[in-house]
Order: structure tokens, then C-alpha cells, then sequence
């Protein structure tokens, strides 16, 4: 297993979590679509390549990431593409024949700004292009695809565009998963590193997505992050004793893969130095860890999503928080006012920044506090101060 920090993982890198594979696969049995549910590096992503690698030969499975698609009529066209995709079309050329003669059968023969045009056919648009496409798949085997930063694509429209085409691509995708054409041989997996629930909820389209059935990625518990740090340890060289393992996770505290791997990373960077693992060796990690700005920075940059007020609102939260250690709500109440922003905004910027992995009220609702030390200790000495 090697260490990788930052990144998705795949194959024999990949932390097999099964239960979490069996809850995806009874939904996809029953039929119905998956919305994963995690914040940010929590590895959602490296979920979805686990699907991708291993489902079973009853399945054709797609992973598309939707992240750079700004506007409505790029995100159809890509997932239109993808589908018509040489490497995917020649994958289902050995797993559904019948699917991939379809695909064959359709080919570009005009693109155009509108749309696009099948043979001497008039244009049509990508939405209906990729609709027409997925009730026309004629195969025994069932598709699945896998939509990642979906939630993102819809923030992009909203910014880019405007509300109302972000709720009207919700809206289209609804119709498409309750149509009974589509959902007997179509399963969708969605996944973002902003909350899908939190984006929509923002512009009251919470409707769109309550056909989903939501599974919660969660970080490692304390024995599953024991063994991962020891085996990511043992693969990679560094001998390390278990009151050392504890002693690392001590410094995390919220047991995520991306920050075990960042400070295994570390510390496998002195062991070559020094073939030696102690508290003072992995103090030096944290340090070493916490002095590269792009490892953390995204989680700066995460709030120029929220408005103008809201953003400055957010900021002023965090840095808070990661200079009192913990907050009472109160407080927080009294930068509402000072900052003169809206409740009901306020109360999504809270929420939004608890599901994607700053803070948490976990232990007594009153009370806000940073999930890792590494990210509080980050955020004060790179944004606070």
C-alpha cells in the first residue's frame, strides 16, 4: 500500500471498508439511486473507484467527474460523450454486446451550438441526446453511473449561470431517475466534496434530491484507523510501535484517510533520515505537515462559494474557533449581528461548514470545535493571525 496524501486511491492502495460496499450494493439491487454523503477528503472518490473495480459482471460501470462543467449544456454534453466514449464503448464490447451495438450504432456526424445532429436528422440537444440513449439500452446487464463533484457542477450553474437552470438540471435529473424506462437498467451514484444536501437546500430544491438514498461515508473509527496507519506503516518500511500509531492519531483526532496519510507521508520523510519513530519524530511530522500550504489551502478557498458577506462571516468563524479552541453558539450569534448577515444564511454557512469537515457540535450542540487539531492549528497560524 503506498502512501498517497491528497489523492484518490485505487487497486491494492484502496482501505476496503466492506460494509459500506454491501449498503451500496443492496440499494443498486432494490433499484434505487445513491447520493454519498461525506465531507471533504473523507474518500468518496476512492469509494466510487472501488464500485468501478469490482461490481460484478451483471454491471456496466461509468465513473464521470463533472467538476469543470459550468453551465447546463456542458455538463449533458459530457455525460453524452462519455457514454459514447471509444474505451467505454470498448469495455462494453466484452460485457454487453447488445448495449455496445447500440453505441456503435450512433455516431456524430455534425456538432453544432445548439446541439448535436445524428446522421441527416435535425439537431438535437444533449440532455434529450443522453435520455433517448439510456432508454434505448436494449442489454440484461444493468449501468451504473457514477457522477462525481455533481454538487459543484451545480454550484458552478448557479454562479456561472443562474438558479433557475440550476434547479431546472435538479429537476430534469429527477424525471430521469423515476423514469421507469431508465431506472429498471439505470443506476445513479452521486458524490461531491461540497454537500449536495447543503447546495440545494440554499435554493429550496431540496425536493429534486429526496429520492435518494444517502450513505454516509464516515471517517475511520479508532481500531479501523489503528490498523490502517499500522499497515500503511509496515508496507512502506517504517517500524512503528502501537503507542506510537496512537500517538500520531492523537494529533488527528478525526480519523480521515487523507490526514493519516499526510502525516505517514511525513514521517516516512524522516525515517530515511533517521531510521527511528518516537513522539518527537512525529511531532516534527505534524510540523513538517502543516508548513505545506497547498495540503490545506483548498479549505481556505472552499469559502468562495458563500457570498460576499457570507464569506467573511465564515472566515471570522473559523479563525474563532481555531484561537478559543471551542465556541459556544452565542458567540457565534453575536457575529451574525456584527456582520449583519441573514439567519437563515448563517445557519446554512454553519451547517456547510460541519458537513464539509471544519467543525463539529457533536459532543454538546452548544459547543463548536475544529474535528482535527492539524486543520485548527492551520487555519490560525495561516488565516487568523
Amino acid at each position: 500500500m503506498a502512501i498517497i496524501a491528497g489523492q484518490a486511491v485505487r487497486g491494492e492502495n484502496f482501505w476496503d471498508r466492506p460494509y459500506l460496499m454491501e449498503d451500496i450494493t443492496d440499494i443498486i439491487e432494490s433499484g434505487g439511486h445513491i447520493l454519498l454523503v461525506a465531507p471533504r477528503r473523507v474518500g468518496k472518490t476512492s469509494l466510487m473507484y472501488k464500485i468501478l473495480d469490482t461490481m460484478g459482471e451483471e454491471y456496466v460501470v461509468i465513473y464521470i467527474n463533472t467538476e469543470a462543467e459550468h453551465s447546463v449544456e456542458a455538463f449533458w454534453e459530457k455525460l453524452f460523450h462519455e457514454l459514447m466514449d471509444d474505451e467505454f464503448i470498448g469495455t462494453l464490447s466484452n460485457k454487453a454486446n447488445n448495449l455496445w451495438t447500440k453505441l456503435k450504432s450512433i455516431r456524430l456526424s455534425e456538432a453544432g451550438t445548439k446541439g448535436i445532429k445524428f446522421g441527416d436528422s435535425e439537431p438535437i440537444d444533449y440532455a434529450k441526446a443522453f435520455l433517448d440513449l439510456l432508454k434505448s439500452v436494449d442489454t440484461d446487464k444493468k449501468l451504473i453511473i457514477m457522477l462525481d463533484e455533481f454538487s459543484q457542477t451545480i454550484e458552478n450553474i448557479i454562479q456561472r449561470e443562474s438558479i433557475e437552470k440550476a434547479e431546472q438540471l435538479l429537476k430534469v435529473h429527477r424525471e430521469i431517475r423515476q423514469n421507469h424506462k431508465v431506472s429498471e437498467k439505470t443506476v445513479f451514484i452521486y458524490a461531491g466534496s461540497i454537500g449536495l444536501e447543503s447546495v440545494v437546500a440554499n435554493i429550496n430544491s431540496s425536493k429534486h434530491i429526496n429520492d435518494l438514498a444517502s450513505i454516509a461515508v464516515p471517517p475511520f473509527e479508532a481500531e479501523d484507523a489503528k490498523a490502517f496507519a499500522k499497515d500503511l506503516c509496515d508496507k512502506n518500511g517504517i517500524a512503528i510501535e502501537e503507542s506510537d500509531i496512537v500517538y500520531m492519531l492523537g494529533k488527528i483526532e478525526w480519523y480521515i484517510p487523507f490526514y493519516i496519510q499526510l502525516l505517514a507521508q511525513e514521517v516516512k520523510r524522516l525515517y530515511r533520515r533517521n531510521p527511528e519513530v518516537n513522539e518527537s519524530v512525529i511531532d516534527r511530522a505534524v510540523e513538517n505537515a502543516l508548513s505545506n500550504r497547498k495540503d490545506f489551502i483548498h479549505w481556505e478557498e472552499r469559502l468562495n462559494t458563500f457570498s460576499k458577506k457570507g464569506r467573511v462571516y465564515a472566515k471570522e468563524v473559523l479563525s474563532l474557533i481555531s484561537t478559543k479552541k471551542s465556541v459556544e453558539s452565542k458567540e457565534l450569534s453575536n457575529l451574525v449581528v456584527k456582520h449583519k448577515i441573514k439567519e437563515a444564511e448563517a445557519k446554512e454557512i454553519i451547517h456547510a461548514l460541519k458537513y464539509d469537515g471544519y467543525i463539529n457540535n457533536s459532543g454538546d450542540a452548544r459547543i463548536y470545535r475544529f474535528n482535527s487539531p492539524l486543520l485548527r492549528i492551520w487555519w490560525y497560524n495561516n488565516v487568523a493571525n
